[in-house]
Formats: structure tokens, C-alpha cells, sequence
């Protein structure tokens, strides 16, 4: 069979790359995908300012355990480590010494914003840093710089150094110049004590560098090291590992990357299965006539099928070879975007294994096989009687298997839109939104034939009547022939609602938190820093000023409510630990002195004023469905793994799926990474005008590097733009899986029309000339695209409406209605060019030539 197969494929060489095309397309986009899944789940870092420490113990970010399974859901700021671990991790054998490291955030050199950090000298041996210049600091106010920030700022031994720390400026004299070959970051290195009074905080330490003795295998030092710290809330790393301590922001990169690397993976496959197996299918079913008479001739229908399942398989293989090299570049390309748009660190190692490989040609191997077998299973078993007869005319569609697949389906996407509508708020319910539009489109392609047979009889008189006797037989052709005009259809409905669908998903979800936050947007003005940060004392400066009602610092975090449960037994009917149960929320950090005046939430119960030391403020309905009440404490979980109990000052209803709770700035900093604050918000005294208020409050500003004064207006378009992440996670999915089912479309049009060469020579030999033929294909083309069109209409309603009952309670989706229009002229020009292009090149034969089979 295989030998027979390699040689029909002299003769359908147009079929045989319409194939090709479908899985090289498919697996690469898989691969790519897949890569993307592989680098986040890896997460690796190259260490480079720890680079000389073989083993390091960095804080874990796993939640503590909970009896609900919140173990994968990992803490979104860096936790610390207690310093008296460095004792005990300095008696574990093996170790020559263990090594206490901090990172204190430096937001501006020289008076100029600034990304750099402070470190202890005790940590300088763990890049290693070498002098080579001057002297260690010895003072307290000294400082050694590494030989690029000394290039940067033109500083020498012995010169005077400005440095802001979380804003605060300071001033250090330059004792020495040191070089790492390793490390990257600008580096400020100070004394112990020094470097441990900037970091303040008591106590703690980022993490410990372990200085390993000779001989030493760091991966059993690294063992070693974790039973030592196991239940302190610290884990030991080695190799690619260590980055993730000195890089904190790839663990939030992580975080970012699995779930949409997941979203891209799990759409992508779909999208590549569903549209390989809708091209290997229709390749088949053309070959009817060419089955039926080998049928007639006495070959077997096991034969049959795997001489088709050989060819399937020839171009399977061939499409994954070739997509090797393409996916892993692909995959890159996609990295090097979400790098670029800051939603993951550069510094995360762009990795492609063999499972991705594996997994784009598998995924495209099993689809073609599969459509390969379902479609040559019916021909084959046609006795060889009838079966020249069969191959006249394909309007059987139905099948026990296809109609449990299309209930599954649909029931799947029925029950996430019912989910979406009644149990997800806010932008959350993005998350079984657009797995429903992928369902919808699958489901409504099942039954897709009949689905098109109703649509083409709406449109057949009116059709007819507008186009004339090209447009009746157009329409006699799309009514007769629906399962070759849904094999046609299902691309553009594919391409249509998937691009609708995602694309208004993201502008909905863009619309709403801009409503969100212009409601919330009580102040008159915003001071914040670009790259840098604020003096917290700057609060309390802008309240003092004649022109200013109140100030606010504005700082966002996340945190979880835990509820603590019953104790309960093990299996030696011990009593265990209590357990919680944590509520996953959103914390802004606000001055209680201010937040009346410049948040627009009124209080429900009790007075943001008194939002000081543990406090909180939560949404109204979370005190009620907690059965607690204003003055009663609650326990928060800070994003660094601390826990607190925090006394309820009050309450206020938040925007439905906007949840959030408020605590005092002072307090929720210190639980951040670099506890940093970068916003304040102002409130202007009645009469007094913009431009004084901005006068004032710039001139306070005038000694903070970077800092700068915004209206309501400014700060409004400045958060329409902040939240690039998601957009561009959004955008590139939609045209990952968009660009792949158009790649589809074009192709899967483009055979099907050229397949129809004898039929365009037979209208011309009774009579039709070329231009009534176009004419009449033209008008097969408005149908195709206009059925094709509803249908992906109908895909993309079936996610959007629950979502936006969900988000806002608007039934119409938000966005410029320009996208639409241009998503259906797109649909619309696409099939005419897929289908007059391979009309005009067939029409150019001759009509007695074209009717013989090539």
C-alpha cells in the first residue's frame, strides 16, 4: 500500500500540498506553542550575580498548604527568609561558608532615574566581584560601584555619589570600583550593616548563598541544604534554578507565562486538529470517483484505507521534519514578543525540548490519521455495484459518531456559557469564555451541512432573483452539494468567530476596567515617577499645602482572606494543625488621612480615616457572606507569605467583579519586592484650578528624579495604556489561532474550487461562457462567505453574550465596531480571491481538455 500510495501522488499533487500545508502549519504552531508551556514550567534563570554559588536558599513561593489546593497558586511578591537560617544552613557538610544576600531597590544615580541595587560586600564573593579601583567600604557612608555604573555616572574613588533608595536620596562617597564578569545589573555595594539598614527589614534576608567545599556535588549540597531548611519556608536551588532568586520578577513572569502559554497551547491544538482534520477530509471525500473505481476493479476496503492512511501518514511525516526548525522559531518569535511587551523577564531561558516537538507532530499526525480513516471508511465499504453511482453526488453527512461528538460539544459550550453568565464576575470570566467560542466553532462545524442547507434556502430566492439565472444555478449548486459547501463554510466561520470573539473579549474587558477605574478617580491629580519611586514622606507634604484637601499614597498589591477551619485527624486519630481556607483579593494600599477625599467609594460601614497600622476595608458583601461586621479581625495573607491579623475599619460596594480591599500603604509596602511606591493621589481644595494644583505640587516634586505631575485626564489615557500584558497576550493569540484558521481558509478554498476543473469545462461545452461561469461562482463565493459569516457570527455570540452579562451586565460587547467590519470584509475578499483565482486559472484550459481527468 505504501508503494501504491507513493505513486498516486504523482497525480494529486495539488491535493497532496493543500495537505501538506494544513499539517506543516499545524505542527508548527503547535511546536511553537508548546514552547512557550515548556519555558514557563521550567522557569529557568541563569544566575549572574550569584553565579560563584553553587547552591542557593531562596524563600519558596508556594502557599502554604491548604485543605482546598492552593499549593499551585504561588504567592505574587518574593518571599523572605528569617537571617538565623544562614547559621544552620552554614553546619550543613559540604558547606564552606553561607552567605546572607539583600537587594535594595536604587531608583535613581546621579539625579537621574535609575534600575540598580544595593548589596552587602560579605555577598560580593557570590558573583564573585573584584576591585579595581580603590578600596572595601569601611564607613558607613561608603559605597563600591561596579566599573559600568562608574562609566555610566563618571564617578572615581573618592568622589560623592547621589542615590536614591525607595526614593529617599542619599548621598555616598565611593570608596572602590568593582567588575564582575557575570553579573548584568548595575550594582551598588555597601557595608553589612549599611546594605541591612537600606534593605529594613528586620530580621529578614532575601536569600543565602552557598560557597561549597572542594569536591563537592551540588546537586546532593543542594538536597542537603533543603532538608536543613525544609518547614522554614525556604528551598535550595542549583543550576538554572538559582536566576529565579536573584530574578524575582520571573517568578511573576512564570505565572504569566503557563496560563497563557496554556490558553495559546490548548486553543492552537484544537484549531490545528480541527482544521488538519477538516483538510485531510475533504481531500478524501474528493477522491470518491477515484475510490469507486478502484472499488469496481476488486480492491478491498482494508486496502482502501490503508492506502489512504499511508499517503496521510507520508505527509505527516514529511510536514513534521520540515516544521522542526520553523516551530522552534516560531515559538521564539512568540517569546521575544511577550519579552518586548514586559509580560514575562528577558532573563527567563527561552526553552524547546523534545516534548513539544512530539506534541506538535503528534497532535497533527493523530488528526490526519483520524480524519484519514473516518472519511475513507464510508467509500470504502460501498459495494463495488454501486459504487460509481455513490460517487456522484456526497449528501450523506450523518453518523452515529459525528452526532455524539456535536451534542458533547455543544452541550460543553452551553454549559460554560450558563457558567459564565450565572457564576463568573468581572474580567474572570474571560476564562471560560473563550474556551466556549472553541467549542461553539467545533460544535456548529458538526453540523455544519445542515446548519448551511437552512441558510442557503433563506438565501436562495432572494439570491436568485438579484443575480439572475448564474445566481439560480449557484444556488441550485450550494443547496444540492451543502456538505461541500459546509466543508467550505467552516474555515470562514472558523476565522470569523474566533477573531470576534478574542479580539472583543479583550476590548470589553479593556472598556470595563476603564470605567472602573474613571469611577473610582475621585483625585485632581496624580503624582507618580517613571522608573523610580516616591517619597513616602511626600504624602504628608502634599497635605500640608494650602491648595490640597487631602493626599493619598496608591499602592497595589494581592493577598488572601484566610478562614481558619477546624482542626482536624490524621490517619493515627491524631488532631492535626488548624487549617484556612484563603479568599484570593486584590489590596490597594491607600493613607487613611486622605482616602475619603481621593477614592470615589463611599463607605457602607465605618470611616476610611481610621485605615491605620492593621487595618483593612473590604467590599461590603464579602463582611456580610463572612458573617462579620465592622471592628471584628480578619487574617490576611500579604503576597509575601506573612501573615496578619487585621481589624475591619469598614466597608464599601466595589464595581460587581472589581473586588478589592483596602489597607494602609505603610503597611502593605513593606510586604511588596522592592517596596516601592510610585503614585500619589491629590484632591484640590474647592476653587482651586488645575494649574495651580499642578504649580504646587511640582514644585515639591522638583528634587524627586523622574517625578511628574498628571491630571485626571492624562492619568485616565495613562491607564487605558498600562495594562499591555494582557492586550498583547490577547492580540497574539487571536492572531496565532486566526492567522492559522485563514491559512485554512485560503487552502481549503483554493482545492475545493480547483477540484470542480471538469465541471467549469462541461458548462462551457453545452453553452455557458467563461464570464457567466465566473459570474456564477462569484455569486457561490457571496453565499459561502455570507453563510460562513453568520455562522462565525453566531460562534463568536454564543461566548460574548454570557461574558458581558459577567463583566458589566451589557449584552453587546465593547469595542469599535470598525473591528467587525473589517474581520467580515476580510472573510469576504479572502473567499473571493480563494475562489475566482483557481476559477479563472482552470477557466483558461481548454473545455475538451479540462473535462479529462488529469
Amino acid at each position: 500500500m505504501l508503494r501504491l500510495a507513493l505513486k498516486t501522488l504523482r497525480f494529486r499533487k495539488g491535493g497532496f500540498l493543500a495537505s501538506l500545508i494544513a499539517l506543516f502549519v499545524g505542527a508548527v504552531v503547535v511546536q511553537g506553542c508548546g514552547s512557550l508551556l515548556e519555558t514557563g514550567i521550567r522557569a529557568n534563570v541563569k544566575a549572574e550575580r550569584l553565579a560563584a554559588a553553587p547552591v542557593v536558599v531562596t524563600g519558596s513561593q508556594d502557599y502554604p498548604g491548604s485543605p482546598v489546593g492552593n499549593d499551585d497558586d504561588p504567592l505574587t511578591e518574593r518571599v523572605l527568609l528569617d537571617e538565623k537560617l544562614v547559621a544552620a544552613v552554614a553546619k550543613v557538610p559540604g558547606v564552606a561558608k553561607a552567605v546572607p544576600d539583600v537587594s535594595v531597590p536604587i531608583t535613581a544615580l546621579a539625579g537621574r532615574p535609575a534600575e540598580a541595587f544595593g548589596h552587602s560586600w560579605s555577598s560580593a564573593a557570590l558573583s564573585p566581584y573584584k576591585l579595581v579601583a580603590g578600596g572595601a567600604p569601611a564607613a558607613a557612608d561608603d559605597v563600591v560601584v561596579d566599573r559600568a555604573t562608574a562609566k555610566k555616572t563618571g564617578v572615581r574613588p573618592g568622589a560623592r555619589l547621589k542615590a536614591s533608595v525607595r526614593g529617599v536620596p542619599h548621598v555616598f562617597r565611593v570608596s572602590g570600583i568593582a567588575e564582575s564578569r557575570h553579573a548584568t545589573q548595575a550594582a551598588l555595594l555597601f557595608t553589612d550593616d549599611r546594605a541591612m539598614r537600606l534593605y529594613d527589614r528586620p530580621g529578614k534576608i532575601d536569600d543565602i548563598g552557598v560557597l561549597a567545599t572542594a569536591g563537592t556535588d551540588p546537586a546532593r549540597l543542594a538536597d542537603a541544604v533543603g532538608d536543613a531548611v525544609s518547614g522554614h519556608g525556604a528551598q535550595a536551588l542549583h543550576g538554572n534554578d538559582r536566576g529565579v532568586a536573584e530574578f524575582p520578577a520571573a517568578i511573576s513572569g512564570k505565572q504569566n507565562l503557563i496560563p497563557v502559554a496554556g490558553a495559546f497551547g490548548g486553543l492552537s491544538t484544537m484549531v490545528a486538529i480541527f482544521v488538519v482534520g477538516s483538510t485531510v477530509g475533504m481531500l478524501v471525500q474528493q477522491r470518491r470517483r477515484e475510490m469507486a473505481l478502484l472499488r469496481t476493479t476488486g480492491v478491498t476496503p482494508g486496502q482502501l484505507r490503508r492506502m489512504v492512511m499511508a499517503e496521510t501518514a507520508l505527509a505527516a511525516v514529511l510536514a513534521g521534519a520540515l516544521s522542526i526548525v520553523p516551530g522552534q522559531a516560531f515559538g521564539r518569535f512568540m517569546y521575544d514578543v511577550l519579552v518586548d511587551q514586559d509580560l514575562i523577564p528577558g532573563e527567563m531561558i527561552f526553552s524547546q525540548g523534545f516534548i513539544p516537538r512530539l506534541a506538535g507532530f503528534g497532535a497533527t499526525l493523530f488528526a490526519a490519521l483520524a480524519a484519514a480513516f473516518i472519511a475513507s471508511r464510508r467509500v470504502s465499504k460501498v459495494r463495488p455495484t454501486e459504487a460509481m453511482a455513490e460517487a456522484t453526488l456526497q449528501t450523506r453527512w450523518i453518523s452515529p459518531i459525528r452526532m455524539i461528538l456535536a451534542f458533547l460539544f455543544l452541550g460543553g459550550a452551553s454549559a460554560l456559557a450558563i457558567v459564565t453568565a450565572t457564576v463568573m464576575s468581572g474580567p474572570t470570566a474571560a476564562s471560560t469564555s473563550a474556551p466556549a467560542a472553541m467549542l461553539w466553532a467545533v460544535g456548529v462545524a458538526l453540523v455544519s451541512p445542515a446548519l448551511c442547507r437552512w441558510l442557503a434556502a433563506l438565501l436562495r430566492w432572494p439570491v436568485s432573483w438579484l443575480t439572475g439565472l448564474s445566481g439560480q444555478l449557484a444556488m441550485l449548486n450550494a443547496s444540492v452539494r451543502r456538505v461541500r459547501l459546509a466543508a467550505a463554510v467552516t474555515p470562514i466561520m472558523l476565522a470569523t468567530g474566533l477573531a470576534t470573539a478574542l479580539i472583543y473579549l479583550q476590548t470589553s474587558q479593556d472598556d470595563a476596567s476603564n470605567r472602573v477605574f474613571a469611577k473610582n478617580l475621585k483625585a485632581d491629580a496624580i503624582v507618580t515617577v517613571q522608573d523610580g519611586a516616591l517619597p513616602p514622606s511626600l504624602v504628608d507634604t502634599f497635605s500640608r499645602l494650602p491648595q490640597v484637601e487631602g493626599a493619598s499614597a496608591s499602592a497595589a498589591s494581592e493577598g488572601s482572606l484566610e478562614t481558619v477551619l477546624e482542626p482536624g485527624k490524621n490517619d493515627n486519630g491524631t488532631r492535626t494543625e488548624p487549617k484556612v481556607r484563603p479568599t484570593k483579593i486584590d489590596l490597594q494600599g491607600v493613607t487613611g488621612a486622605g482616602a475619603r477625599q481621593t477614592i470615589a467609594h463611599r463607605a457602607v460601614q465605618g470611616d476610611f480615616g481610621k485605615l491605620t497600622g492593621n487595618s483593612i476595608v473590604l467590599p461590603d458583601h464579602m463582611l456580610r457572606d463572612r458573617d462579620q461586621k465592622v471592628g471584628d479581625r480578619v487574617r490576611l495573607r500579604w503576597g509575601n507569605g506573612q501573615a496578619s491579623s487585621m481589624t475591619v475599619v469598614g466597608s464599601f460596594d466595589p464595581p460587581r467583579g472589581f473586588d478589592y480591599a483596602m489597607v494602609p500603604a505603610a503597611a502593605l509596602l513593606p510586604h511588596t519586592t522592592d517596596g516601592k511606591l510610585s503614585q500619589i493621589l491629590v484632591k484640590a481644595k474647592s476653587g482651586v484650578s488645575s494649574q495651580e494644583l499642578r504649580a504646587a505640587l511640582q514644585k515639591q516634586t522638583d528634587g524627586v528624579p523622574g517625578a511628574f505631575v498628571a491630571s485626571r485626564s492624562e492619568a485616565k489615557a495613562a491607564h487605558a495604556e498600562s495594562d499591555k500584558s494582557g492586550r498583547v497576550a490577547s492580540y497574539l493569540l487571536a492572531a496565532v489561532v486566526v492567522g492559522y484558521a485563514v491559512i485554512a481558509l485560503v487552502n481549503s478554498l483554493i482545492v475545493a474550487t480547483a477540484e470542480r476543473r471538469s465541471e467549469f469545462a462541461l458548462q462551457r461545452l453545452i453553452g455557458s461562457t467563461g464570464r457567466q461561469v465566473l459570474w456564477m461562482m462569484s455569486v457561490e463565493a457571496l453565499v459561502t462567505a455570507l453563510v460562513g459569516i453568520v455562522l462565525g457570527t453566531g460562534v463568536a455570540a454564543g461566548s460574548l453574550l454570557p461574558f458581558g452579562l459577567a463583566l458589566d451586565g451589557n449584552v453587546l460587547p465593547s469595542g469599535p465596531g470598525w473591528i467587525y467590519v473589517t474581520i467580515v470584509a476580510s472573510a469576504v475578499a479572502l473567499t473571493f480571491v480563494s475562489i475566482l483565482l483557481p476559477t479563472t486559472l482552470a477557466l483558461r484550459a481548454k473545455p475538451v481538455e479540462a473535462t479529462v481527468a488529469p
